[in-house]
This record gives C-alpha cells, structure tokens and sequence, in this order.
C-alpha cells in the first residue's frame, strides 16, 4: 500500500507534464525573470550594449583604439592611407545617416588617431557616432 501514495502520485505528476497540464520551471534563488532582467540591465549595468556613445576612463600605456576594443563589443577597424580608423562600433557603421565615430580626449576631439594616442591614465576618452 505504501508503494502506492508514492507511485501514484509520480503518474499524475508525469501524466500532467506531458499534456502540458504542468509547466515546470525552476530557478535559482535571487535570479531574476527575462523581464526583470531586460528592466534591470538598463538600469544597473554600467555598460549599456549597441551604444551611440561610449565614454570610461583611460588606462595608462594603452591606446585608446586598443581600450575601445576591450570596452566595446563588435569593434570593426579599416586601414587607410592615415592610418587604421574605426569603421563600426557594436552595429553602427560609419557612413550610415552620415554618421561616422568620431573620438574625444577629456572632452576634446582627437587631432590624432585613437591607434596612435597613448594614455596617460584617468582622462575621460569618448566616442560618438554623429554627423561630422
């Protein structure tokens, strides 16, 4: 009898998975639904994907154009007669609504290339994907 309360309980239980009388999820604790996620990311993730700016501070001995590549995801750089120039940033492609990324050190647009500027650490570099 005592095989029994356990067997049929578990053939009620399988019965009602497989019909889809029962939807079975599980979760870890303090993990947050898809919803609270896509709010939450937003809000409490300091890096914000598919940008049309990107702004953090430099790191000393590093080019920008090397930083940008660890700050950013989908970095695309071309070659040019001047120099490698970045062609596209996380989906935004230069030449698009005539927007191309243009680079500023603490506020300044560059004179030179993001390949060839060295930091010095703490200035604030940024990009912005804006008409020229």
């Amino acid at each position: 009898m005592r095989r029994l309360h356990i067997i049929i309980p578990t053939l009620i239980v399988t019965a009602l998975l497989a019909t889809g009388g029962i939807v079975w999820t599980t979760t870890r604790p303090n993990q947050a639904t898809a919803d609270e996620q896509s709010s939450s990311i937003t809000t409490k993730t300091p890096i914000e994907r598919n940008r049309i700016e990107i702004t953090y501070p430099a790191k000393a001995g590093e080019t920008s154009l090397d930083q940008l590549k660890q700050e950013a995801d989908n970095v695309i750089t071309k070659q040019s007669a001047y120099g490698e120039y970045v062609d596209s940033i996380e989906g935004h492609k230069g030449g698009t609504d005539e927007k191309y990324w243009s680079f500023y050190i603490d506020g300044t647009m560059a004179t030179v290339g993001a390949g060839s500027y060295t930091q010095k650490g703490g200035e604030t570099i940024e990009w912005k994907f804006q008409k020229l």
